[in-house]
């Protein structure tokens, strides 16, 4: 959907001298003078990550002379920027949405529900089918349909393990404390059993660890009752059982005290360590791992993380796609959105999809079985949603907080108290 450039210039070149802000060239446009529909797709993955969609989109271009597709990259995803150019009557046709912001985009209606047109035009295996609908349906309806998925894995190296006499990757979380200590032990040091990013910062990795950890045990940290209230989900005694056993981690040296500092899996402190067998064990989700695999060939593998193969026990994050309200052509952009569903699309985009039927029709390499297995059981962080208090700021309380602990600042129990009682201020506001 671009306007006439032209145009958009002539329009552009007015504002600034009046002071205006920027025009867009990304607006809409309908059939041209030979009847051929244009769209724009728009993807916030960097260019180097997408080439394989961008053969599928190639390909579509080729089998649909019709329907042409001009796929547009911005990165990083940016909804302020598609809500803007939106409610100025522009934006691109079909968009591709992280799961979390489909909330943002859909109250205000800078989508089109999609319900209608799946009624008349019905996915392939309907929507029974797809993971993560939780995310995309707000108020009875579908505002983007779930399209890829992805989770953490765990990461390590087998040779690691059976250097420490151990047969197989942890499958539960008391196995992962006492191998990750074995492998430390045995090798001198020299190799950390569990590298995992544990810095206070609001975005630390820890804090899927954390969870996943908790939603295996049956915990999680708020939750709505049977009344449709907010409340926390924790008591005192098991958040508190929970930071001993991540702090444990750092006591007993399965985990070098230096990755207090390391805030993301990406870290060269990790990433280096799995190829160079300084590290035995993390947990990263598929784009990670198939970058890791590119300096360190079949030294590393995968496995579902401990517990992971317990439902709800692991997080479901991935992609939607959604359509812009001001789609000239909705019927189009649908029949294209069906398309990048397809099974031809994941043989060369590097993505799982959040169709069941697809991911079990995929073949992919032995060493991302863990992803594959754990998947179908894995749940969004959409049970956190909706209260007054963003999961980004029970993030940011949870690590700073765990943090403290590690560093010596605080107690498990005083954390614990903090937690409660952030949660209980930031949920009831």
């Amino acid at each position: 959907m671009r306007r006439n450039r032209a145009a958009v210039a002539v329009a552009c070149a007015a504002a600034f001298v009046v002071g205006l802000t920027a025009c867009s060239t990304g607006g809409s446009v309908g059939s041209n003078s030979s009847g051929t529909v244009h769209l724009v797709f728009q993807q916030f993955d960097p260019a180097a990550e997408v080439t394989g969609l961008q053969s599928t989109v190639s390909k579509w271009n080729k089998l649909h002379p019709d329907i042409q597709v001009d796929m547009q990259t911005l990165s990083p995803s940016n909804p302020q920027q598609l809500a803007r150019e939106a409610n100025s009557g522009s934006g691109p046709d079909v968009v591709q949405v992280p799961y979390a912001n489909v909330a943002f985009l859909a109250q205000p209606k800078i989508l089109l529900p999609l319900n209608s047109l799946m009624k008349k035009y019905p996915l392939a295996h309907g929507t029974g089918d797809l993971l993560a609908k939780d995310m995309v349906t707000f108020d009875g309806k579908m505002w983007a349909v779930p399209w890829t998925a992805d989770t953490m894995a765990l990461v390590y190296r087998p040779s690691a393990l059976t250097a420490a006499g151990i047969s197989s990757p942890p499958a539960t979380w008391g196995e992962l404390a006492s191998d990750a200590t074995a492998i430390s032990k045995q090798s001198g040091g020299k190799t950390a059993g569990f590298c995992f990013g544990a810095s206070g910062s609001a975005t630390a990795a820890q804090w899927f660890a954390i969870n996943y950890y908790m939603w295996n045990h049956g915990h999680g940290f708020v939750k709505k009752d049977s009344a449709g209230s907010w409340v926390t989900d924790i008591t005192q005694s098991q958040l508190t059982s929970t930071i001993d056993y991540f702090n444990g981690l750092f006591v007993s040296g399965a985990t070098p005290q230096s990755f207090q500092s390391v805030n993301d899996y990406t870290d060269p402190s990790i990433a280096n360590g799995l190829a160079n067998g300084s590290c035995a064990m993390t947990y990263a989700p598929p784009q990670t791992f198939q970058t890791l695999v590119k300096t360190a060939g079949d030294k590393v593998t995968t496995a579902p993380m401990p517990g992971g193969l317990k439902d709800g026990s692991t997080h479901l994050g991935g992609r939607g796609l959604a359509i812009n309200r001001n789609a000239k052509h909705p019927q189009q952009a649908w029949e294209f959105i069906q398309y990048l569903m397809s099974p031809a699309t994941f043989k060369t985009y590097e993505q799982y999809p959040a169709s069941k039927s697809t991911l079990k029709s995929l073949t992919v390499p032995k060493n991302q079985d863990g992803f594959v297995q754990q998947l179908p059981h894995s749940v969004s962080f959409g049970r956190y949603i909706g209260s007054n208090m963003p999961v980004v700021s029970m993030q940011q309380l949870v690590n700073q907080q765990f943090s403290a602990v590690y560093s010596g600042q605080s107690s498990s129990s005083r954390a614990a108290t903090a937690i409660l009682s952030g949660l209980k201020a930031g949920i009831g506001g």
